[in-house]
């Protein structure tokens, strides 16, 4: 578990370019994916180190978690940079269920938790 922000340096932020995305969404039934340029975007440190800290308990176990370069979604850029916070996307059996800037323990939470209980309408 994360101490301190200062534990967030071997954080990795990988290119959308470098996921297979496809095979990502075949392999997980949930997706989290934390956009930002850096681990030290404006904004970012505390959800940063909360998104780690829940990536490691046991009931987000079932949550592929994935830190991604918004330098490749122009969307997730421009809300990093008006609203100076992550910008966060939700996905279930390959589908987007939510996005939005998260700038604190309650909204990432709750971000899950509507994930989980999310139902599709046919």
């Amino acid at each position: 578990m994360i101490e301190n922000k200062n534990d967030i340096a071997s954080l990795t932020i990988i290119s959308s370019d470098d996921i297979d995305w496809k095979k990502l969404y075949l392999e997980h039934e949930y997706i989290v994916v934390n956009y930002q340029p850096s681990t030290d975007c404006p904004g970012c440190t505390e959800v940063n180190v909360l998104f780690q800290q829940l990536s490691e308990q046991e009931e987000y176990k079932k949550i592929k978690f994935l830190w991604v370069d918004s330098r490749n979604n122009p969307i997730a850029e421009k809300f990093i940079q008006k609203r100076q916070n992550a910008f966060v996307a939700v996905f279930k059996e390959g589908f987007l269920v939510e996005c939005d800037n998260i700038k604190n323990e309650k909204e990432l939470r709750s971000m899950l938790d509507r994930l989980f209980t999310f139902k599709f309408k046919l």
